[in-house]
């Protein structure tokens, strides 16, 4: 009977979300039909049925995390899912290599010492008496641990088989062990019309993503004004000659004012290897553009943004939000920004301080446009203003650099002539 298996998805990802099942168990199938929707820390992807047949078993459920090669579901032709079924025996199903799959776990962990035990201790002395004394525990996690600064053979595990999960590793850095004994296993009643939901999903991976960038970050942030009343009178001239073409937003042209800061301080585009202990100063310009979905935040990339125009790049960007809205990006559309910008529109506020996206060094935050009262050649008049914050990666940058960075963009913003020059 065939077994179906978490693939390599590639692009370096180990482990993967059940988001939803798209079967049901008795339901039978086709090659190559829709099977189970995955997310991993790239994407969301819909993963096809390589067999043809019934579904005689799902073995992990939505919101369960596994890592690749673990059995995802069993395949049976008719005439053996039906004798099965008349058998009244449950169909034999072969377990996931071990160290693949949680399933494949073949013991137990031992009893905690007492409750007094310090959590390091306690996590030494059940790996003591599995008698091998290292953590068990995926790449990622390993790679979560180095980046705190935490010896994972300290931290003890919740998964099966005494396995090292990612809230384990956060929870000890909080000085906490996530398993000890006064971790809530049922949720609490609800009263007074609370409503609970899992913390599953795209929702899940942005909170660990956030989580694990505030804990190895230290940010800073750097505001400055932007008089962008030129820039709009640019704009709307623009969208009046061509109403035939996508309307511009202040987006495309912001995006090219960053591309042309980025060019003239390279730390700006650069990320952090913490591994290899190395500043990487990209030579692309893939601008991520923070877009809000109903499912949570969502980073598409506009590739190349150096070699495009500003209407070239509107285009990417309107194809990209759209994308993300409805859920069809690719893994593709999302890997690997060298910088991001964040744009909550009209709803932007005066100021707001973005958590960079780690590793990049930083994010500008775009926030909302209205007039307000400045002085202009001795006269208070009204000019349309905006605020543009950098936050960024103090590991990386110095607040000097980030406050030159930000003080061009302003100007290329305040003189979109100019801009319009920058190739």
């Amino acid at each position: 009977m065939p077994e179906f298996k978490l693939p390599d998805l590639g692009e370096g990802v180990t482990e993967a979300e059940i988001d939803r099942w798209l079967v049901e168990e008795g339901q039978e199938i086709e090659e190559d039909a829709p099977l189970v929707e995955v997310i991993t820390d790239k994407a969301t992807a819909e993963i096809p049925s390589p067999f043809a047949g019934i579904v005689a078993r799902i073995h992990v459920g939505r919101g369960d995390v596994v890592p690749v090669g673990t059995t995802l579901v069993t395949v049976m032709n008719a005439s053996d899912f039906e004798a099965s079924k008349g058998s009244g025996i449950e169909a034999e199903v072969t377990p996931a290599p071990a160290g693949n799959a949680p399933a494949a776990e073949a013991h137990q962990p031992p009893p905690p010492p007492p409750r007094s035990a310090p959590t390091g201790a306690v996590a030494a002395a059940e790996r003591s008496a599995n008698g091998d004394g290292k953590a068990k525990a995926m790449p990622p996690v390993r790679k979560l641990a180095r980046s705190l600064g935490i010896d994972i053979n300290l931290v003890r595990g919740t998964g099966p088989g005494g396995r090292v999960l990612r809230e384990d590793v956060e929870a000890h850095a909080d000085g906490a062990s996530a398993s000890g004994p006064e971790r809530v296993t049922q949720p609490p009643p609800v009263s007074g019309g609370e409503r609970r939901e899992p913390l599953r999903g795209v929702r899940r991976k942005i909170a660990e993503r956030m989580s694990h960038a505030h804990r190895v970050v230290p940010p800073v942030t750097h505001v400055e004004e932007c008089d962008v009343t030129e820039l709009e009178a640019t704009r709307q001239l623009a969208n009046e000659r061509s109403e035939d073409e996508l309307r511009l937003t202040f987006i495309p042209f912001i995006v090219k004012a960053v591309v042309a800061g980025l060019k003239d301080y390279p730390a700006m585009n650069a990320s952090l290897d913490e591994d290899a202990g190395e500043i990487v100063f990209h030579g692309r310009y893939d601008i991520g553009i923070a877009v809000d979905t109903p499912a949570g935040l969502v980073v598409p990339v506009v590739r190349d943004a150096d070699k495009k125009r500003l209407r070239e790049i509107a285009a990417d960007i309107d194809r990209l939000a759209t994308g993300a809205r409805e859920g069809t990006l690719t893994a593709a559309d999302l890997r690997d920004p060298t910088f991001t910008v964040s744009s909550p529109g009209k709803f932007g506020g005066l100021m707001a301080t973005p958590i960079v996206f780690h590793p990049q060094s930083a994010i500008l935050g775009v926030h909302r446009a209205g007039e307000r009262p400045v002085v202009r050649d001795g006269q208070i008049v009204a000019r349309l203003m905006m605020n543009l914050s950098i936050t960024f990666d103090h590991r990386i940058l110095d607040g000097m650099t980030a406050a030159t960075f930000i003080l061009d963009v302003v100007r290329l913003l305040e003189h979109p002539a100019v801009l319009a020059l920058e190739s």
